[in-house]
């Protein structure tokens, strides 16, 4: 990658980082509709990460992992119009969770199509992300009502994504295998400090600064590990 196009990868990922915080802090002024445009920006800026990364690519898992990233961006905007629009709260947040789960299954067959996992390993990252996201849930109390059996699969999915990250990178052990798994724990870790904000005990301001920095951090690890598959 040449040094002009390093600079701009990051020049991207830095601004991702700052309208992220522009975004969190609009939200807690509840200056929600702000809110939405700046959490769009900072998403944009994965997005365009992943372009950048995908033209000096352009193999297959790169293609993948720029869906799931588009698909990260519209999901993003989905959960942040419920703030604006709380009538449709409901809809817009199933359908921003539509939006990643679909993006979740664009970056497991990345995975997949970059060799198969060692399923042993896979299996045991799986048990031990389900038992702590399970103690974890049960710890803060969360309850989503009549969204908990979609909220359980939901994690589960989250979850195996990183046990499947991370087996790919024990076995193949490049950086960007790594920088994988390292952004699907992320995930997993971001989605459930969601889960404990959002319908547990954890409604407190770091939580949501976590939720974020956790997200944010997954999204751009995802998008570095295009370059070094």
């Amino acid at each position: 990658m040449g040094t002009l196009n390093t600079i701009l990868a990051a020049a991207l990922s830095l601004c991702c980082g700052a309208f992220m915080a522009l975004f969190l802090r609009a939200f807690e002024r509840e200056a929600y509709r702000r809110a939405v445009w700046l959490k769009g920006l900072a998403s944009l800026c994965f997005v365009t990460l992943g372009l950048l990364f995908c033209r000096i690519s352009g193999d297959r898992f790169s293609k993948l992992v720029l869906g799931g990233l588009h698909l990260g961006l519209l999901g993003d905007v989905l959960l942040a119009l419920r703030y604006v629009y709380a009538q449709r709260h409901d809809p817009l947040f199933l359908a921003g969770a539509l939006s990643f789960a679909v993006g979740h299954a664009l970056y497991l067959t990345a995975l997949f199509g970059s060799g198969a996992p060692a399923w042993g390993v896979t299996l045991a990252f799986l048990a031990m992300g389900l038992a702590a996201s399970a103690v974890y849930s049960k710890k803060r109390r969360v309850d989503a009502g009549r969204f908990q059996a979609a909220g359980m699969g939901y994690i589960a999915l989250v979850v195996f994504l990183a046990a499947v990250a991370c087996a790919v990178a024990v076995r193949r052990g490049s950086v960007g295998a790594l920088l994988f798994a390292l952004g699907g724990v992320n995930f997993a870790v971001s989605d459930n400090l969601l889960c404990a904000y959002c319908y547990g005990s954890a409604r407190r301001t770091s939580v949501n600064w976590a939720v974020h920095v956790t997200y944010y951090a997954a999204q751009l690890l995802i998008a570095w590990s295009i370059l070094w598959i």
